[in-house]
């Protein structure tokens, strides 16, 4: 299962060409409205919030459906989800959503998207450009999730690049700035910490004590300096909407695609969780196979290599309570910086579109708004597990070499 390649001279002439059709596309985007989605409507709602001193940890939206307000503002309240919570986003997020959306206008934050993206899309030098870099740059699902339903999730794919430039320069501190910067962003980055780890092991062990302090310090100063920001605005925050984040996984789950498969064998809430302990088992087993030189290196290696970095996210996201699809965008770094071209993760990130079709919007009997019809959910199972096996069925053949080579170097 490969995508089509193409010579590193190829890539490098048409580099112009794929690039501007990426950003045709998303010049493009800008005069589409969200297309089955309302999640914009609190990025405007929120920033307007901000603009006039107030904190959307603090304020509901449903505080305002009794007051008087004129068209747009009150149009902007009718659509926003969950009127009755306060905001879950990190004071960065808040406080970028307050300066480009005056007016209450997608347009501004539509152009910060474009501008951090192609920016941070171009630091990656023409020589190092492959396939799947260009793949992600017209790639139609993170387009139109980006720049028509307008999810902030371009914002933790382009300071990813940042951040793993600063990594392959074997510049720990400011690598470790820039994570802790993205976990602030979004919790689902902390994914990318798996990629401090042969830094850590391989090439930074005669470091003293001092620099991993260091390390830390600019870790922690990444994930802290806007919180701190945000009190000096704010002094009243509290909280940041930590507890909401965890009542709302309690209470609140969407696209759970496995558990139709489970209810079927009279079990209830299982999700990924056997494929998951399946793959960790598939880890251990293959670190386990090589050679005893070079060990760690070779494994981690072979895990950008085999997309084991995609994959162990994707079983991560596919275990909490609310599988949004634009989530899972989160993981498309993964899958550029592996060597294996492989279409399957591909695959698993676009199958999880199907989830926008829900009862309401095709017109079934629903009894809750984001109910989700079985055959959809089941579909998207069918989908997962045939590229999962097919996944597995790789991972074997790979095993089956290893451990050819070790017993061939054994009897030598």
């Amino acid at each position: 299962m490969k995508v089509v390649t193409f010579p590193k001279k190829v890539i490098q002439l048409n580099f112009k060409l794929f690039f501007f059709i990426g950003f045709g596309l998303r010049v493009l985007c800008f005069f589409f409205p969200p297309v089955w989605e309302d999640d914009w409507a609190r990025y405007l709602w929120e920033g307007n919030l901000i603009r006039n001193w107030i904190s959307p940890y603090e304020v509901a939206p449903n505080f305002y459906f009794s007051e008087f307000l004129e068209p747009l503002p009150s149009e902007i309240l009718s659509k926003i989800n969950h009127p009755d919570w306060t905001t879950i986003y990190s004071p960065f997020i808040l406080l970028y959503f307050s300066l480009f959306t005056y007016g209450f206008s997608t347009f501004f934050l539509k152009v910060s998207y474009l501008f951090f993206e192609s920016i941070c899309f171009a630091i990656v030098p023409k020589h190092k450009m492959n396939f799947m870099m260009l793949l992600y740059w017209v790639y139609p699902i993170f387009i139109k999730e980006v720049y028509i339903n307008l999810h902030f999730e371009v914002l933790l794919v382009s300071f990813f690049w940042i951040f793993y430039t600063f990594l392959k320069k074997e510049n720990l501190k400011l690598g470790a700035g820039i994570f802790g910067f993205l976990v602030h962003m979004k919790f689902l980055t902390s994914i990318y910490g798996l990629l401090f780890i042969p830094y850590l092991r391989l090439k930074n062990s005669k470091q003293t004590p001092a620099f991993w302090i260091q390390v830390v310090l600019s870790l922690s100063i990444g994930f802290l300096l806007f919180f701190g920001f945000y009190l000096i605005l704010f002094p009243n925050s509290n909280d940041f909407g930590l507890s909401n984040l965890h009542h709302f996984g309690e209470t609140f789950t969407f696209n759970q695609f496995f558990e139709p498969v489970w209810k079927f064998f009279f079990t209830i809430n299982l999700r990924s969780i056997p494929f998951f302990f399946q793959f960790l088992l598939l880890f251990i087993y293959l670190y386990l196979t090589l050679k005893e030189k070079n060990k760690t290196k070779r494994f981690f290696v072979l895990c950008q290599k085999h997309d084991f970095y995609f994959y162990f996210g994707y079983f991560i996201f596919t275990n909490i309570p609310v599988v949004n699809p634009w989530y899972f965008l989160t993981l498309v770094p993964l899958i550029i910086i592996s060597r294996s071209q492989s279409i399957l993760p591909w695959i698993l990130i676009s199958s999880l579109q199907l989830s926008y079709l829900t009862n309401i919007r095709l017109g079934f009997h629903f009894q809750f708004l984001y109910e989700i019809p079985t055959p959809i959910l089941v579909l998207e199972a069918i989908l997962s597990i045939s590229c999962i096996f097919l996944y597995f069925r790789r991972i074997f053949i790979l095993l089956y070499k290893i451990s050819n080579i070790s017993n061939i170097a054994l009897k030598g």
